[in-house]
Formats: structure tokens, sequence, C-alpha cells
């Protein structure tokens, strides 16, 4: 009895240390996940993006519609949490107004977490860290801070 109380613990243990959590739901906020890009296939897309090489290896792009409208979720995944702090920071600066397309620019905090915001290209987005993740949301003006919020809170 007491070996099967163990085996059950471990077996607990072990798939709980293999479970990888799921930044892109198939549904979220009313809204489909459309398209998903992973691999090499999200890799040339935000190549393609910057027009060079700026993607590390593993990325992950959730492109969402509903009827309210359209978003985008860009994840980049680093080795650790200060890389990917390290690299918001740059990117934030990178794309400040004076530097890009981008323009009112901003650091706030949405959810106790240390958010860059701007407008361009008709869409709000925003720029933020989390664990060894960048992530980069794109969405629609009309709901783009309830989307944000929203999507904070699953992280």
């Amino acid at each position: 009895m007491k070996a099967y109380f163990i085996l059950f613990i471990l077996l607990i243990f072990c798939s709980s240390c293999s479970i990888e959590k799921n930044y892109l739901p198939d549904e979220f906020w009313g809204m489909k996940l459309k398209r998903k890009l992973t691999g090499n296939e999200a890799k040339d897309f935000i190549d393609r993006l910057h027009f060079q090489n700026v993607a590390t290896e593993k990325n992950e792009i959730g492109f969402y519609s509903g009827e309210i409208g359209n978003a985008t979720i860009y994840i980049t995944y680093y080795k650790n949490q200060k890389i990917a702090q390290e690299d918001f920071i740059k990117m934030a600066k990178k794309i400040s107004p004076e530097n890009s397309v981008f323009v009112q620019g901003e650091f706030e905090t949405v959810n106790n977490k240390q958010i860059y915001s701007c407008l361009g290209m008709g869409q709000v987005h925003y720029v933020f860290s989390h664990k060894n993740l960048l992530f980069w949301i794109s969405a629609e003006q009309h709901f783009s801070k309830e989307f944000l919020e929203e999507y904070l809170r699953i992280l």
C-alpha cells in the first residue's frame, strides 16, 4: 500500500513538472485563435516584420479574431527572467517615439505589471516581460486595455 502511495505522489510530481502553460489559448476574451505560428515559421515572421534577424530560437504568435475585432500576441522565450527583462527595456527604448513609427509611448503599471504601451499602425501595442518571456500584444484601440488586463490575469 505504501509503495502505491509513493508511486502516486511521484506521478503527480512528475506530471506537474512537464506541464507547459499555454499562453495562446484557443479562445480568449470572446475571440478565437485563428492562426498560431511556432518554430521557424514564427521566427521568420518576426524577422520579416523587423527586416532583419531579431527573433530568438523559440517564439509563438497567436492571431485572434472575434466580433469585437482583432488582436495579436507575440511571445519570445528566453533562457531566464533577467534576459527577458533586459530585452523588454531595450525594446521599449528602440520603439520610443523618437526612433520609430510608434507614438505616445509610455511606461505604466497594469495589474501590478510594468508595461510599455504605444500607438502605431492603427493599434495599441503593449510590451512587457513575465518570467522568462517577452510579450508584445497588439490590439484595436477600442478594446485594447481591457484585452490586456484580462490577458494579464491568465499569466
